[in-house]
């Protein structure tokens, strides 16, 4: 029985590590900490992604649902919340933004050109 369950953590600790990846940690001038929470192909090298934004000592979580076009390296934000404390995935439905939204370039260092650089890299 004891060797059954340590299988079962085990495996429940594989997936959850596997459907939250880190792409940018804490720094100096930002202190939250940004996951890849799921990612997705959807049509000619676009990729949708949703990611979150744990804020200092866990006060708030951002999420954002964003397309990424790795050939052009722009992206296009479709959705988002907020929550407060440190959340695993989003308990409410996100806002849409697609209507006010359009495709945006990088800025070199900022939080949005960390994730494409992560996940065109794949």
């Amino acid at each position: 029985m004891k060797i059954y369950f340590a299988a079962i953590v085990l495996m429940t600790i594989s997936i959850n590590s596997y459907a939250k990846e880190i792409y940018r940690a804490p720094s100096s001038g930002d202190r939250g900490t940004y996951y890849v929470l799921s990612h997705e192909k959807i049509e000619n090298g676009i990729i949708k992604v949703m990611t979150s934004r744990v804020g200092k000592g866990n006060e708030y979580t951002d999420f954002t649902e964003i397309k990424i076009n790795c050939a052009s390296r722009k992206y296009f934000e479709l959705a988002g919340s907020n929550e407060d404390g440190a959340q695993e995935k989003p308990s409410k439905p996100l806002k849409d933004w697609s209507g006010q939204s359009k495709w945006t370039s990088l800025v070199a260092g900022s939080s949005k050109y960390d994730l494409v650089q992560f996940i065109c890299k794949k």
